[in-house]
């Protein structure tokens, strides 16, 4: 039993680098089909690769020693149906025609692998049936399928790595493994009536992709970031093979063109605000004008990079001219920087309560939602 603890607890130790592989491309596929990110559905499709971390665990835990690893050869294979029957009579010394030696049964080693096995994947027909909303048929095929990695995983030696098998190919845990999914699909039809429904999350999740939310935005605005960074590194090595260097202003040129030019060839949008499903337009609707996304952008450059810039030179021309003295100076620079961080902290509070910001409103322009209410696949 410890040992299986072990092997939990390595499970969750591998989790947080799962979690950290998958959240980007899970939160963009997310943004994309339904234009939102719902808690709940979060918590059960990292819920799902959770369980499926454990099982795998399960199955290749514990590795062999090195010592255990040189006396592998051949491939282990049980290929008899339901032999684990016979091996819980033999183990627990039933006789058939004597039900008082039944009671026996839970002494038999045998009796409790099978059992596990068959509850290892009862957790995985639940899922297929609530959340991914598979019929009985489609649930017995992927469970015959999850299980059948399983045991090839085994018979290979965690894919040939090792010379040999470090554990048994059992039809049997096949049986029991797709049995077992089987049973958890017939639970979850009582369940599906305390959680919400797969469509009443859909519907949830369509509903608030009608708004363009906080997050929403700042995850598009840092898709498109990195649209500009790759663009900015090409241009630079075309640069250096050229043997020309870029001007110092090259990067905020690079910024402004992006986003003034890019909307103009995807009606609005920007590679981000099309994987997340938003759109600027003109302010009450109808579609912006090619002079608005210029403006939009320059003032957003304005206040991004070149306000920072202004109070750094200010803060210098000040020392330079003798007015500012070092503590002087850096008193001021510590104000005038907390000031422009307070701005940028009332600025995401102002988005996150919908609330127009100031390149918004002079440019006359807005960013909108383009899922519909209940949705589109």
């Amino acid at each position: 039993m410890n040992q299986y603890f072990e092997v939990i607890q390595q499970a969750m130790i591998l989790y947080p680098v799962i979690v950290v592989l998958v959240t980007i491309p899970y939160i963009a596929w997310n943004y994309h089909k339904y234009g939102s990110v719902l808690s709940l559905r979060v918590l059960i499709v990292y819920s799902f690769i959770l369980y499926l971390l454990c099982v795998y665990c399960l199955v290749i835990l514990p590795l062999p020693s090195p010592e255990e690893a040189s006396l592998l050869h051949g491939r282990r294979m049980q290929l008899t149906p339901f032999a684990f029957v016979g091996a819980v009579i033999r183990q627990a010394g039933i006789v058939p025609g004597d039900p008082a030696t039944w009671r026996r049964i839970p002494s038999s080693s045998s009796f409790w692998t099978t059992l596990f096995n068959l509850f290892m994947t009862l957790p995985f027909g639940v899922y297929l049936r609530y959340y991914f909303c598979c019929g009985w048929k489609k649930t017995l095929g992927l469970a015959f399928g999850l299980s059948l990695f399983c045991e090839l995983t085994q018979l290979s030696g965690l894919y040939f790595l090792y010379p040999g098998s470090y554990r048994l190919f059992d039809v049997d845990d096949l049986i029991a493994n797709t049995a077992g999914s089987m049973v958890g699909y017939a639970l979850a039809g009582p369940l599906e009536m305390l959680l919400p429904s797969r469509q009443e999350l859909d519907a949830a999740s369509f509903q608030r992709g009608t708004e363009v939310s906080f997050p929403r935005r700042v995850f598009s605005f840092g898709v498109d970031l990195v649209c500009v960074e790759l663009l900015s590194l090409a241009l630079g090595g075309a640069s250096a093979l050229l043997g020309a260097a870029l001007p110092s202003l090259a990067g905020p040129v690079l910024f402004w063109a992006y986003f003034a030019l890019v909307p103009l060839a995807w009606q609005g949008r920007t590679p981000g605000k099309r994987l997340t499903r938003q759109r600027i337009v003109h302010t009450g609707g109808g579609p912006a004008r090619p002079y608005q996304y210029a403006l939009r952008y320059g003032l957003l450059l304005l206040g991004l990079w070149g306000a920072p810039r202004a109070l750094n030179a200010l803060v210098d021309l000040g020392a330079e001219v003798g007015v500012l003295n070092g503590l002087a100076g850096f008193v001021l620079w510590l104000i005038l920087s907390g000031g422009y961080l307070f701005y940028l902290f009332y600025a995401a509070l102002m988005m996150a309560f919908h609330r127009p910001l100031y390149y918004e409103k002079w440019s006359r322009t807005e960013t909108v939602s383009t899922v519909e209410g209940q949705g589109e696949s």
